[in-house]
């Protein structure tokens, strides 16, 4: 059962989401994770392994999937503002999504926790088992 509801997307609005989530921000929290894309980009992610999320894209020209390190996610940035949502990983047939919660419509305060995490260590089994676990299930994914 979802309780709460986090529209966002790119600045452009060419990329949007709907994350629905069972919890607040004040449960699931925020995480900066420690590897050199998301500390270029500012990222704070959050994700609700109980909840889902709608992803549309609507020009897929404009889209920039970036894939790096153990190449197991998509980095959903747009081409033309830049902004990055998340990052989306596929397997078996299924997804999972964290979202960044800087390209939410109503952002977090600046001052909301943000805990770091490191990943460095993990194989690609261990780092696709921990996403299935912790991410959020996709729903959706509409490309136009």
């Amino acid at each position: 059962m979802t309780t709460h509801q986090f529209a966002g997307g790119c600045h452009c609005g060419n990329l949007s989401f709907v994350f629905e989530t069972t919890a607040g921000l004040d449960v699931l929290g925020l995480r900066a994770d420690m590897c050199s894309f998301c500390r270029a980009h500012g990222a704070h992610t959050t994700s609700d392994p109980n909840g889902s999320i709608r992803i549309s894209v609507r020009d897929a020209d404009k889209l920039n999937r970036y894939r790096f390190g153990l190449k197991t996610a998509d980095f959903l940035i747009c081409r033309d503002c830049g902004v990055y949502i998340g990052a989306l990983m596929e397997d078996g047939g299924k997804m999972w999504f964290t979202v960044n919660a800087n390209s939410f419509r109503e952002k977090p305060p600046l001052d909301f926790p943000v805990v770091p995490h490191n990943f460095d260590g993990e194989d690609v089994p261990g780092r696709i088992a921990r996403r299935k676990a912790k991410w959020t299930p996709v729903s959706e994914l509409r490309i136009a």
